[in-house]
């Protein structure tokens, strides 16, 4: 394996793309060291495979994300398993086709948080229950296992992009955002221009200028620059830095074997990479902002990353999305809801009517008349919606669904946690 893209994997892996490659010799050991510092051996295998899953011989996912954690933030009580995430992509790895694709998730996504029981901003997820928890709602989200996980805080993105001596990048707007202390003011001009650790890092996570998905937009673009300067040959020289930056600022679920297959198998300049964004529109509920996925985006991403795992295809019903929004016309923030029984309603409300819709109606005919049939229901009828008010099978009791929180504070409270082969 050549060395830029040695180094190049290490990169990524503080990028949210891919994860740090083994070495021969003294980097090998210290490499494994970093690794095994950062590992955490705290989930088992997906709910949605039958069996554990090795990147040696298996198309595998993993879920990048990026946490809003600092030492001030520290200071200020905030735990780093209470943080929230500021940028999440889950990869997939296809070993035949040579492929990793990448999919942004934007950070206020409208999406169902198992651990607590409803549809909340996905950001949310990793504060209610960690890591453990954003897999789960990922999972949900497209019915796709997510198999693995890597979580870098804010202080390795800033002090790997400054142990480079910075990047190249064209700044798309006049930009003024919070350092990654909180403390003072990061203040760039529009252009094309180098910077440094802080100032990506602020490029990174405004989001007051455009949208989610030009933050996201900006954040894979930010990953290619961050590439291109790995490559340099001046890189090479700063290898044992990165590689403590690694130990003390990342946590995964991968064995040093899963990262070295990895990194043997996708570290070819052959590697394709194929980019997505999930899709959505600005949603205010009880003023409170979230970003409601487009549902056909949703979809069709699940397909995709569906094929690339090479799992079999399975229909929009089996996504706890199109169910809830078929019964209440749209996704619903904080209101508790049992999926158990979210699939229950689904089935006699809208599976009993397929099925009877597609059954010959048994009637005699006389011999001498032509036969009389009823009219088959209209489309209209299949897809028709409850009224908006929320039957009671569905939703938890009184107690819980008085004094919902209506802003972005993350709730703690814990939850049975989702199966997700429920649905």
């Amino acid at each position: 394996m050549k060395k830029p893209m040695k180094i190049l994997l290490i990169l990524l892996s503080l990028s949210l793309v891919v994860v740090p490659a083994a070495y021969a010799g003294y980097l090998y050991f210290q490499t494994k060291h970093a690794v095994d510092q950062s590992f955490s051996q705290d989930s088992s295998h997906s709910k949605l495979r039958d069996s554990s899953v090795d990147p040696a011989m298996n198309h595998v996912s993993i879920l990048f994300l990026g946490i809003d954690d600092s030492l001030s933030r520290r200071e200020d009580g905030q735990t780093m398993e209470k943080a929230r995430t500021d940028a999440m992509v889950l990869a997939t790895f296809n070993r035949d086709d040579r492929q990793i694709r990448l999919v942004s998730i934007p950070r206020d996504t409208l999406s169902y948080i198992p651990s607590v029981g409803y549809y909340d901003k996905i950001t949310h997820a990793h504060a209610d229950g960690g890591p453990t928890s954003t897999m789960n709602t990922v999972e949900t989200l497209f019915n796709v296992p997510v198999d693995y996980y890597a979580r870098i805080n804010m202080q390795a993105f800033v002090d790997i992009i400054d142990e480079l001596g910075g990047i190249y990048f064209d700044v798309p707007f006049d930009m003024d955002e919070p350092t990654k202390n909180d403390q003072g003011r990061i203040k760039i001009k529009k252009g094309y221009q180098k910077i440094n650790g802080d100032q990506a890092l602020a490029l990174a996570r405004s989001r007051h200028v455009d949208t989610d998905l030009g933050r996201g937009k900006r954040q894979v673009e930010m990953i290619e620059a961050i590439i291109k300067k790995a490559k340099n040959t001046d890189s090479l020289a700063k290898i044992d830095e990165l590689i403590d930056i690694v130990g003390n600022n990342a946590k995964h679920n991968m064995s040093f074997d899963n990262i070295a297959s990895l990194a043997k198998t996708y570290s070819n300049e052959d590697v394709k990479f194929e980019r997505g964004q999930l899709s959505g529109s600005d949603y205010m509920y009880n003023g409170v902002y979230y970003y409601n996925p487009k549902f056909e985006d949703v979809s069709k991403l699940s397909a995709a990353l569906r094929k690339d795992l090479a799992l079999p295809a399975a229909s929009e019903d089996k996504l706890l999305s199109y169910k809830v929004t078929k019964i209440y016309s749209d996704l619903i923030p904080l209101m508790p809801i049992k999926v158990d029984e979210i699939n229950k309603a689904y089935k006699e409300k809208f599976e009993a009517k397929e099925k009877t819709a597609t059954e010959e109606p048994e009637t005699e005919q006389p011999a001498s008349e032509q036969p009389v049939t009823e009219a088959p229901p209209t489309e209209e009828t299949f897809t028709e919606l409850p009224s908006t008010e929320i039957p009671a099978a569905i939703v938890t009791t009184e107690e819980q669904t008085m004094q919902l929180p209506t802003t972005e504070v993350a709730t703690t409270e814990a939850v049975p946690a989702f199966d997700a082969t429920s649905i």
